[in-house]
């Protein structure tokens, strides 16, 4: 089988299928559902982020706006004061200047909100260790550089993940055929299940990885 995803995705496209999921559907009308959401998903650029800094508020309420179709539920907070504060204090986030935050404090939340339902805070501190942190004080556009290439990846690989998600819902049906009777919840368990074997599988080569650094 062919890799489901790349970086920040990797955990998404599987609660889009769970929320999508409507026991009156059937999985190829779920799976539609899903792309047709997923397809519609746009991590915001820098360019779109204001040069100006912003206050604690100001920020959060713009990430929130920006970042809303990634919610699970409607009023699902995706940052909150709480969360600032404690990302810097676990030295994730360096410190705002007088509150007011910058561009770059603005574009490493952004990336955290994807990190951290992947890493735990000491390996997301590693993996920016490796170059976002080189990258913030500089006082240019070091960070928007690296920061864009990211979004660009992970916009060039949703016609991949959409290709290998029908790809794996065949396949499960096809396994699931050969096992017995043609059952649909089945079929999706084993399609999810497929899907978070791999998310494990891709979680420990990062943390392994990490753990050398």
């Amino acid at each position: 089988m062919e890799s489901l995803t790349g970086g920040s995705f990797i955990l998404l496209d599987i609660w889009f299928l769970i929320l999508y999921t409507d026991v009156m559907k059937t999985n190829k009308e779920i799976i539609n559902d899903m792309i047709k959401h997923f397809e519609g998903l746009d991590i915001v650029k820098s360019e779109d982020i204001p040069d100006i800094s912003l206050y604690m508020d100001q920020m959060t309420s713009f990430i929130d706006e920006k970042l809303e179709g990634f919610k699970r539920e409607e009023d699902d907070k995706l940052l909150t004061k709480t969360m600032i504060n404690n990302y810097t204090k676990n030295k994730l986030l360096p410190p705002s200047d007088k509150k007011k935050y910058t561009k770059n404090h603005v574009m490493l939340l952004i990336l955290i909100y994807f990190y951290k339902n992947v890493l735990s805070f000491a390996d997301i501190k590693r993996l920016c260790d490796l170059s976002i942190y080189n990258s913030f004080d500089k006082g240019d556009e070091s960070l928007s550089k690296l920061y864009d290439i990211l979004v660009r990846i992970e916009d060039d690989k949703k016609n991949e993940i959409v290709d290998d998600l029908k790809k794996r819902l065949e396949y499960a049906k096809n396994k699931v055929d050969a096992f017995d009777k043609k059952d649909e919840n089945v079929e999706l368990f084993t399609f999810l299940s497929d899907i978070v074997m791999e998310v494990y599988f891709k979680q420990h080569l990062i943390e392994y990885i990490l753990n050398k650094i």
